[in-house]
């Protein structure tokens, strides 16, 4: 069972899901608490993307063993997670950092397994760059690594087309046209089949939309990206001036990929070896940007053989 928890970082509180059944149990010898429950000392710590929250998770939670601890946060301004005073505390570094203490807090001297989508996935690979001490192996999910990213925009047409949104969450005026839309831009993102059959938490959804000021905090996340979207016809001029960060990641990494996404072209993934040595790429033939969700049993499965 999910319980809400939260942890206070720099004054401000993040609100996660908590599944920590080896946790609760303490030193109770695992002899006696039953044959499914294993010693491995394993926490998988879960970080949605945009425009979701936590509860993005549980159809993959629930296909994980019972016996596993997980943490699933809301992060920083989403849902339950307070906003953040400033907009350049979104920046990525700022990000990483915060989102860098809330692992250690929650750690407790478990081996986390990171596993993150879209704008989680973001923030997932830096932090493992930079801080690998606290990650024992990063599980991605539709999330492009910066670097191949930023590549992509610079040789990749399509990417720069299918990118094109982003200009729109970062325009000045988006909140006040995403409400007076109804929110048109992020429904069509999320599909139109996804508010009829997870009602229940397209419901949160819609309710933290309606909320400005968590609007306001969830697109902050675009307003503060590193790098600007090119516009489609970019000059190589332009192309040429976009810089590519430099992001290495040492630990064992596992990248699932549903083929059919409408934010990224294939070209993201190219050259990702160069920079993740310790990587493995497994695609989804049919399934889209939500991955997570279309398909959670295949990707825990793929999860579980991986660690």
């Amino acid at each position: 069972m999910l319980q809400s928890k939260y942890v206070t970082i720099d004054g401000k509180r993040i609100h996660y899901l908590s599944k920590e059944p080896l946790a609760e149990i303490g030193k109770e010898p695992l002899a006696e608490i039953g044959k499914e429950l294993t010693s491995d000392n394993t926490l998988f710590v879960l970080f949605h993307g945009f425009p979701e929250n936590a509860h993005a998770w549980e159809a993959f939670i629930r296909s994980l063993p019972s016996h596993y601890d997980i943490v699933a946060p809301d992060l920083p301004g989403y849902h339950l997670s307070d906003p953040l005073s400033e907009e350049r505390q979104y920046e990525v570094p700022a990000l990483i950092k915060r989102m860098a203490t809330f692992i250690k807090k929650v750690k407790k001297g478990r081996k986390v397994i990171l596993v993150a989508h879209d704008w989680g996935g973001a923030i997932a690979w830096p932090l493992t760059a930079f801080h690998p001490d606290l990650i024992h192996k990063l599980v991605i999910l539709n999330a492009a690594h910066p670097s191949t990213f930023t590549q992509s925009l610079i040789v990749s047409k399509q990417q720069r087309v299918k990118s094109q949104y982003i200009s729109s969450l970062r325009d000045k005026n988006a909140v006040s046209s995403l409400i007076s839309t109804d929110f048109k831009l992020l429904k069509d993102m999320l599909g139109e089949t996804f508010f009829e059959q997870q009602w229940d938490y397209a419901s949160t959804l819609l309710n933290d939309w309606s909320q400005e000021v968590r609007l306001s905090a969830m697109l902050n996340y675009y307003r503060c990206m590193p790098q600007d979207i090119p516009p489609v016809d970019a000059s190589d001029e332009e192309l040429q001036a976009i810089h590519i960060p430099n992001i290495h990641i040492g630990v064992p990494t596992l990248v699932l990929w549903g083929r059919n996404d409408l934010a990224f072209d294939d070209a993201v993934l190219h050259g990702v070896e160069k920079y993740v040595p310790h990587c493995e790429v497994i695609y989804h033939e049919t399934a889209t940007h939500w991955i997570h969700r279309e398909f959670p049993t295949w990707a825990s499965d793929k999860v579980l053989a991986f660690i």
